[in-house]
């Protein structure tokens, strides 16, 4: 059956097709204004932000510049923007003819202004600092990876606050500083490193100026990261090894004794530690005969053979060396 209509499509309701029943609701739109950061992409309206979600934003205010005769809106299904217009699809409840799609035509002006938080980060704005630094004051990789994941966290941050933001990364011959938008996202990201290195951290707090009366203070966070490894040599007292190594705890090693222990974050950074050496020295053997608790083993390089006093299971074998002594771990 064809459309009683326009007699060339299908009759889909009320022997109309579904484009002469969507001509039958009457519409009337009004102007909508909105502001748009051309930084950021947030939109403002009513004198209010929005920078998350911003189509439903805008799906909600373009209700409010529709009015339809006998019926209202029941869903939007789409939304199409250019410079001066916004098109939407809707679902409209006619009284007379039920549920009928029709899009709509709203005229559109659009404004440019830079956004508070997009401001804040033109302006090099920050309220706190992240400090990252290593034990041995040295700069090492694993301040960069600090770095990379500190970016990527404030990133996911940023999703849900708009203030959660980096304004610039300085990198120091001593390491590296993270200007933060919040002073809340630095005890944040304590945790995440604290949670992942074995770190100390040191927080203190500096005036910033005056608002409303009150004092605004600026927190700086420095985050020592130790740069050590299995094999790297530490000095308190006397000479250890350090045989592993986790956010929580570290393993040594004593060079006389060879006995080992475990000491937790707190301990390590109540003692005094130096690093000695950082890089392990590694030495790769081949093992040649075990007799009576000794092992005689080839030095894979140098075809040196010595005696140990262990007996290993395989027959070639890495053992870290300080002081022309190797240890087993």
């Amino acid at each position: 059956m064809k459309c009683i209509i326009c007699g060339k499509n299908e009759a889909y309701k009320h022997g109309m097709c579904s484009s002469c029943l969507a001509d039958q609701i009457r519409l009337q739109s009004s102007k909508m204004e909105i502001t748009v950061c051309p930084k950021c992409g947030a939109l403002k309206i009513n004198k209010k932000w929005y920078y998350n979600d911003t189509e439903n934003v805008l799906k909600r205010q373009a209700l409010g510049h529709i009015n339809i005769d006998n019926g209202n809106v029941e869903s939007i299904n789409n939304l199409e923007l250019s410079d001066d217009r916004i098109i939407i699809n809707i679902d409209v409840n006619s009284k007379t003819l039920g549920m009928v799609n029709k899009t709509a035509e709203i005229d559109l002006k659009i404004l440019k202004e830079s956004c508070p938080v997009c401001n804040k980060v033109t302006g090099s704005y920050y309220e706190g600092i992240i400090q990252l630094r290593t034990f041995s004051t040295e700069f090492d990789s694993r301040l960069n990876d600090a770095k990379d994941l500190i970016v990527s966290y404030v990133r996911d941050l940023n999703r849900d606050n708009p203030n959660s933001f980096i304004s610039r990364i300085e990198n120091k011959r001593e390491g590296i500083d993270i200007y933060l938008g919040r002073k809340e996202d630095a005890i944040k990201i304590d945790k995440l490193l604290n949670s992942m290195y074995f770190t100390s951290m040191k927080q203190t707090k500096s005036l910033a100026g005056r608002k409303d009366g009150k004092d605004i203070f600026r927190y700086t966070h420095l985050i020592r990261i130790l740069d050590v490894t299995k094999g790297s040599i530490l000095f308190d007292k006397k000479y250890y090894m350090v045989t592993s190594i986790s956010a929580n705890s570290i393993g040594i090693m004593d060079l006389d004794t060879q006995t080992t222990e475990n000491i937790t974050q707190k301990e390590f950074y109540r003692r005094n530690f130096n690093i000695i050496r950082k890089e392990p020295l590694i030495d790769k053997f081949i093992v040649i005969s075990t007799d009576g608790g000794e092992s005689q083993i080839m030095n894979s390089e140098t075809y040196k053979i010595i005696t140990v006093r262990q007996v290993f299971d395989s027959k070639e074998v890495s053992l870290y060396k300080y002081r022309d002594r190797y240890y087993s771990m």
